[in-house]
């Protein structure tokens, strides 16, 4: 597990070919209509995997491609085989005005149902800009209002961190909300509606809260932010 503090970020898309999905696409079809049959309503579009990465005074450079959802998850079911191809994301770290940090649950219909992290999602081709420049914060910002109807706009901005989890990179980024957490939950129940990616919203008190269904990376974002309550970062 590596931790960066961001400045900045500096992600494109380019037209280089992921291997991975060429050579292996007749399995990975396979294995996709298998999921498919236990979960029907599992959506297969174009999503963004990352091929290079690096690190220098503080931005994250990395260079992305597009591929289709099926490959992404046979790769990462099949172990993220490769050194170089990494699962890069926006994860929208919502902090409430009583000090505690909204994780949201899988529902039991998607592929990483149970699971609890914050609620963002895949990059996407609608990511990209004309110049090729992938907009994670405004794929954050995306998520976050499709998931929760959290808008990011009246958040405010606090840290950027990279969390480097075996083939994951999460791009986390600090969004403190002036309300509280038994508010924003109750907006979550009148926004969800049947079709709702997540269950349920998770409100993470203190570094005691972490459990086993929360991926490595989600618990090292309750570590790392709840220095921040501590450390008397103003919540608007």
């Amino acid at each position: 597990m590596e931790v960066h503090r961001l400045t900045s970020l500096d992600l494109r898309c380019t037209g280089k070919a992921w291997a991975f999905a060429a050579d292996h696409r007749a399995r990975i079809n396979d294995h996709w209509e298998a999921l498919a049959r236990e979960r029907p309503h599992i959506w297969n579009g174009e999503v963004l995997v990352c091929l290079e990465n690096r690190i220098e005074n503080g931005v994250l450079h990395a260079e992305l491609t597009k591929t289709d959802y099926a490959s992404f998850v046979a790769w990462r079911d099949w172990g993220a085989p490769g050194n170089a191809a990494r699962n890069c994301f926006g994860s929208p770290v919502v902090l409430t005005a009583d000090r505690a940090i909204i994780f949201g649950e899988m529902a039991a219909s998607t592929l990483n149902g149970g699971k609890i992290y914050p609620p963002g999602g895949s990059l996407e081709p609608r990511d990209v800009g004309p110049d090729g420049t992938v907009d994670v914060l405004g794929s954050i910002a995306i998520e976050l209002a499709e998931e929760t109807g959290l808008d990011a706009a009246n958040a405010r901005v606090g840290p950027l961190l990279a969390i480097f989890d075996q083939h994951r990179i999460a791009v986390c980024q600090g969004l403190a909300f002036p309300l509280a957490a038994d508010e924003i939950v109750q907006r979550f129940a009148e926004h969800r509606d049947v079709h709702s990616e997540l269950s349920r919203l998770a409100v993470i008190r203190s570094a005691g809260d972490v459990f086993e269904a929360m991926p490595p990376f989600a618990q090292e974002i309750v570590r790392r932010f709840e220095t921040w309550f501590d450390g008397g970062w103003t919540i608007p």
